[in-house]
């Protein structure tokens, strides 16, 4: 279980400088035996403490932004794709499970790679909604790499300074994954005893991840989970196709 606590502290830093602390700790709690939409339930209700500690040492960035279409959107859509993840089996759920991280980490690859610029004015555009929306639903659903897909969309609208990108996504991330909770919980998906022990791990990562966020070359940390979600979805590719 110290391994499990490990597991989560990394993936609480992580998910405070980038995202994609999932990408740690769904392999632990796989490890331990439960099935994929327990494991999925498990992690995402156990991250929120993580955000949450996260998200206020840089609730000052968003000042006077957007606060009501960013808390609608990520209660709304982390609503919806809890729901969807209760209605599937587990194992059909696995074979999802590695196109989920592929798509993940090419997605934030490609933003990275792009040579157009990714900050612009705090102001929430009309593309931004309906993608804000979906990336909210899809950390209902899985929550592997949110973090990267929210830095990824932001990014692409132009929607505010790159630490205004971050209070952004770590919003977002306390809304979804906080409206996770009262849906997994009422499903039975939740392995608690894993859960409470996570929840530690994720908090103090995320408080140690975020004073972190001026010292760490975001470019290089980015580059670095693309690269562990692409090598970690070819293992699970391997895992439930093989």
């Amino acid at each position: 279980m110290l391994e499990l606590f490990a597991w989560a502290l990394l993936a609480g830093v992580v998910n405070a400088l980038a995202g994609g602390g999932l990408f740690f700790t769904l392999p632990a709690l796989l490890g331990l035996g439960l099935p994929s939409t327990h494991a999925v339930a498990t992690a995402s209700v156990a991250s929120w403490p993580g955000y949450m500690s996260a998200f206020w040492g840089v609730r000052r960035q968003l000042g006077n932004g957007p606060w009501l279409a960013l808390t609608l959107l990520g209660l709304g859509g982390g609503a919806a794709g809890a729901f969807a993840l209760v209605q599937f089996d587990a194992s059909n759920f696995n074979y999802l499970v590695p196109w989920l991280l592929l798509g993940v980490s090419v997605l934030y690859g490609r933003q990275l790679l792009s040579h157009k610029g990714s900050e612009g004015p705090l102001a929430m555009r009309p593309l931004a909604l309906p993608l804000l929306f979906g990336g909210a639903c899809y950390g209902g659903f899985f929550g592997g790499g949110l973090g990267v897909l929210l830095m990824a969309i932001t990014g692409q609208v132009r929607l505010g300074s790159n630490l205004q990108q971050h209070a952004i996504k770590l919003y977002i991330s306390v809304l979804a994954s906080g409206a996770t909770i009262i849906v997994y919980s009422l499903s039975g998906l939740v392995d608690w005893h894993s859960c409470f022990l996570l929840a530690l791990g994720y908090l103090a990562g995320g408080r140690f991840g975020v004073r972190l966020l001026v010292w760490v070359k975001p470019r290089l940390l980015a580059w670095t989970i693309v690269l562990f979600g692409l090598g970690l979805s070819g293992y699970y590719f391997m895992r439930f196709y093989g």
